[in-house]
């Protein structure tokens, strides 16, 4: 054995503490970023806020409360000690606040109904995801209740389709919007018949709307605003969430000439600069290390803070220019879209991406919108580009409804259908979209077809 020195060069990617914030802060939502920056303005004494500018009403008021303590008016006690005490019990109501899934569980059981049928409603109540969407199998919720796939899509469509909010149970978006539609009014009914026939139409202009509606193309931007209104996902939040607000980060408005404009929404955090004052004193020892280095951090957090809006408003005017159509009709204009394509586009990684639109939200034209609903799989078409997976199960779900009675058709016969029109498509992949909107085989539709007709 012997001992001897040699030098060896490789290349390798460190991760320094400041990058590692960096990726913190842009992945942090505005609430998170926010107690983040409370923390710092406490430990360094180099930051701080800049005062926001008061409202001229805000400053009258100020000047009347002045004006009411100096002549001894005591209304204004009240009026403080109000403020007070509903800030104080602001926490405690909401977190005493029940869940969505809780308010649905009360209503079944307020409505009169069988217990069989009660006990049923609350699996399939227990059943829906995050959205509030039906999408498991009848069979395997009817197992945990000893009740057969029928009992359950009857009980589904007769007791947990009438629930508020809304659209709650649906099997897919389609049925969510309808649920949501009161047939009796006659714009809620062109709505209805768009959504059932022709949502393809939705897509584009007013006059090709009203073409494929058989109506006039005032009624068809009517009908079009009414169905922006509607709520896509009536269940968010189903089983409650750490926090009951959200805070928009951008805003995405319609300019007068049509376009959409992107922008970054208020927030404390941009009023955050260098203390001077302290900045220019002089230290010495101890103190001017601290000062030193606190100063050092203070330029790097105001660098990263630039950067991370910097990065937000290039992702955010990528996705207006990408689903435009999503932030003018709503979620039926949503067009295929991944992190990596936008990625792609802007010229940084996929993760960072990720980071920008991970438990961000944004105020959009159709309400405020988590980041993540612009994404949506795709599958491809004959002629290069794609097809959203909505816009494809709405027409796997058409093709079923169209079946005639007693012949259903075949999870090869829909594909072979959907390649015909571009679609490139697999049975299994029918099958899986099937399955997820709650859709029973070919071989169970055919069955309960004889055994309607048996009935008769």
């Amino acid at each position: 054995m012997s001992l001897r020195a040699q030098t060896d060069q490789r290349l390798q990617l460190a991760i320094t503490q400041e990058l590692r914030q960096s990726l913190q802060i842009l992945a942090m939502n505005a609430l998170e970023l926010s107690a983040f920056l409370e923390t710092v303005l406490a430990e360094n004494p180099l930051l701080e806020l800049e005062e926001e500018p008061q409202e001229e009403a805000s400053l009258e008021s100020a000047e009347a409360e002045q004006a009411a303590l100096e002549s001894g008016d005591e209304r204004w006690d009240w009026v403080r000690s109000s403020f007070a005490e509903e800030e104080g019990n602001r926490e405690a109501l909401w977190r005493d606040e029940p869940t969505l899934l809780a308010r649905l569980h009360e209503q079944i059981d307020r409505q009169p109904m069988d217990e069989r049928a009660r006990a049923i409603a609350h699996a399939i109540v227990d059943s829906l995801d995050e959205d509030g969407y039906f999408r498991a199998d009848p069979r395997e919720v009817g197992e945990a209740v000893a009740a057969s796939p029928e009992e359950v899509e009857r009980v589904l469509e007769e007791v947990v389709h009438h629930l508020e909010p809304a659209g709650v149970g649906a099997r897919d978006l389609t049925e969510c919007l309808l649920l949501q539609l009161d047939g009796r009014n006659p714009m809620d009914a062109l709505c209805r018949r768009i959504l059932m026939h022709c949502p393809e139409a939705l897509a584009e202009s007013d006059a090709v709307l009203a073409e494929a509606a058989h109506c006039s193309a005032q009624e068809a931007a009517q009908a079009r605003a009414r169905l922006r209104r509607l709520d896509p996902w009536p269940g968010h939040g189903l089983r409650g969430t750490p926090g009951l607000y959200v805070r928009p980060e951008l805003i995405f408005r319609r300019t007068n000439t049509g376009e959409i404009e992107v922008e970054l929404a208020d927030a404390e955090w941009q009023r955050l600069r260098m203390n001077e004052r302290w900045a220019r004193a002089r230290w010495e020892g101890e103190d001017a290390a601290f000062v030193r280095r606190a100063r050092q951090e203070a330029k790097f957090l105001l660098k990263a803070l630039a950067q991370r809006a910097q990065t937000m408003l290039a992702v955010g005017r990528c996705l207006a220019r990408r689903q435009r159509l999503f932030l003018e009709i709503g979620v039926l204009g949503l067009r295929p879209l991944t992190l990596q394509e936008v990625a792609e586009e802007l010229g940084i990684h996929e993760s960072t991406v990720s980071r920008v639109t991970s438990g961000k939200y944004a105020l959009t034209p159709v309400g405020v919108v988590e980041l993540k609903r612009f994404f949506s799989g795709g599958l491809p078409t004959r002629g290069g580009g794609a097809v959203s997976v909505h816009r494809v199960k709405q027409r796997i779900r058409m093709l079923i409804e169209s079946e005639p009675p007693g012949r259903p058709i075949s999870d090869q016969a829909i594909a072979e259908r959907l390649q015909m029109e571009g679609i490139q498509i697999a049975r299994r992949t029918v099958a899986k979209y099937r399955e997820q909107m709650g859709i029973p085989s070919t071989s169970v539709r055919r069955r309960r077809a004889r055994e309607h007709a048996s009935r008769r």
